[in-house]
């Protein structure tokens, strides 16, 4: 399987999963609500939590947060009650860790092609992330070998953003994992997206997002669900 179809099925599998995932959350108002399906090694939970803030116009906006555990890994997923700006940064920073960025699925698709096609003038995503770049060129340097490219690629980058949500899957979650399971305080950062025509008198920090929360107290609730994991 070439790195493009393997980013592809990820891209799609996220999809999948959040399409699902948001209506789950629009029915859960209750911290904590868990919802099993399957049975032994196909079991699958997902525990779900309403994230409530305060935004910089004096209004109240929500986030439905859900974190999904399965035999492979725990992944997290987040939707937004409002359309975000996917040409501006989405990250997401816990204490101890660097900020993960998130990417929407032309960029990965992008990467992904790039990668199989190999350093060749023009490969390289356009104007793609410099962290991209800079992958590519370990790739290509050797640092990276071809065997590892392609997990290493899901490890680092595997965090996708679309207009109503986030997802997080296996590889950034595990690096984030152990810091989560401490119960540091999570930063998501994001612009929602400017309705209507921008005027000239637009400040785009109005629509800046910072929304701060937890998530130790899923991760335990997961932990009850799927005791054996």
């Amino acid at each position: 399987m070439t790195h493009r179809i393997g980013l592809f099925l990820l891209v799609a599998g996220l999809g999948t999963a959040t399409s699902a995932l948001a209506l789950e959350a629009r029915v859960s108002d209750a911290f904590s609500d868990t919802v099993c399906a399957g049975e032994g090694d196909g079991q699958r939970c997902t525990v779900s939590a309403v994230q409530p803030f305060a935004d910089n116009r004096g209004g109240l906006g929500e986030l439905s947060i859900s974190a999904v555990r399965d035999a492979a890994c725990t992944s997290l997923y987040i939707v937004f009650d409002e359309p975000i700006a996917l040409g501006r940064p989405v990250t997401l920073a816990v204490e101890g860790a660097p900020p993960q960025r998130f990417y929407t699925p032309r960029q990965l698709s992008d990467l992904a092609n790039a990668l199989d096609e190999g350093p060749q003038t023009g490969t390289e995503p356009e104007a793609g992330p410099p962290e991209f770049t800079r992958f590519l060129t370990q790739v290509a340097e050797g640092a990276i070998t071809d065997e590892n490219a392609g997990p290493e690629m899901l490890k680092r980058f595997a965090a996708i953003k679309e207009p109503r949500r986030i997802g997080l899957t296996c590889g950034p979650m595990e690096r984030l994992m152990p810091l989560i399971r401490s119960d540091r305080p999570l930063r998501l950062e994001f612009q929602r997206q400017a309705s209507g025509a921008t005027q000239v008198y637009h400040w785009p920090r109005l629509d800046r997002r910072t929304v701060e929360f937890r998530l130790g107290g899923l991760l335990e609730a997961l932990d009850r669900a799927m005791p054996g994991s």
